[in-house]
């Protein structure tokens, strides 16, 4: 390869990494405390299974967001906030992006596989989710409720990856992925909302462009409250921590919050400071799974 393709694919990788890749980062939390929650002990148990699953996991989350800015690419440059990040304007073209978004999710398949068929089974079925949001015209972004339930999917099925790596899949486990799939739709309706005037200039008819703002930042509130009342019931069962039964006050300290924004508007600056809130707030909980 000449010295001017390794140049330019080192810009490609530079600017997903500069835009994408705290948030595929961020979103590996979930499959990670589902390796614990499973069963796994760090020293006792090999790390080459684990190693494998997440390389697989951050390959398939980076896969859906970056085949998500190939498939948006035209709204996105409708859009101001998002135009000055879109890959086009760093010289990147669409076969590009979609030859890389290829190589993820070939990459991801390929370490999946190498795990078991279990790790196979829900990656396919989690990279047929991300497909369906971003390029279907009748369950993707466009279709108000039928993408939250693509989300709760996803976040459920998102955990189970990680937690069946060591155990057998049962009911603690589903109970258990339905609290971050609850909290993954609950989070992107938070984003609905703070992405509103950009869809609602392209015509994309997400939750917050349908029903409003409001409604929809309402919605995201009470998403939220079920996963918290689940994550107090299955600490109370002894499924989680039973520091969690304190998950109440997290949950009045997010109603706080939810009813300042409120009362602040809910434009996009303040979608943005109360999704910064309950990001540290479910780390902390996260830090609690894994420390019980």
């Amino acid at each position: 390869m000449s010295m001017q393709k390794l140049g330019h694919c080192g810009r490609i990788a530079r600017h997903f990494a500069s835009t994408r890749a705290l948030e595929v980062l961020a979103l590996q939390a979930s499959p990670v405390i589902g390796i614990f929650l499973g069963g796994y002990v760090f020293g006792r148990d090999s790390a080459a299974a684990p190693g494998l699953l997440v390389l697989g996991s951050c390959a398939l989350t980076a896969h859906i967001f970056i085949f998500n800015d190939w498939a948006g690419h035209a709204s996105d440059l409708r859009d101001p906030l998002r135009a000055p990040q879109v890959f086009s304007r760093q010289g990147i073209s669409r076969r590009e992006v979609a030859a890389v978004a290829a190589a993820l999710l070939a990459l991801a398949l390929i370490a999946f596989a190498a795990v078991g068929s279990t790790a196979l089974l829900f990656g396919a079925a989690i990279a047929v989710l991300g497909l369906l949001y971003s390029g279907s015209p009748v369950l993707g972004k466009s279709t108000p409720v039928a993408a939250s339930l693509n989300h709760l999917a996803g976040g459920t099925l998102h955990f189970l990856l990680g937690y069946t790596l060591f155990h057998t899949l049962d009911a603690s486990g589903i109970w258990t992925g339905l609290f971050f799939g609850l909290v993954f739709a609950a989070g992107h309706l938070n984003q609905e909302v703070r992405d509103y005037d950009g869809d609602r200039a392209n015509g994309i008819r997400t939750n917050a462009v349908a029903f409003g703002r409001r409604r929809t930042f309402v919605a995201s509130l009470l998403t939220f409250t079920a996963a918290y009342a689940l994550l107090t019931g299955l600490a109370a069962c002894a499924v989680l921590p039973r520091l969690l039964l304190w998950s109440p006050a997290a949950w009045l300290l997010h109603l706080a919050w939810s009813l300042r924004a409120l009362r602040r508007g809910l434009d996009f600056e303040t979608a943005r400071w109360m999704q910064r809130r309950y990001r540290w707030l479910f780390a902390l909980i996260g830090l609690v799974m894994l420390a019980g």
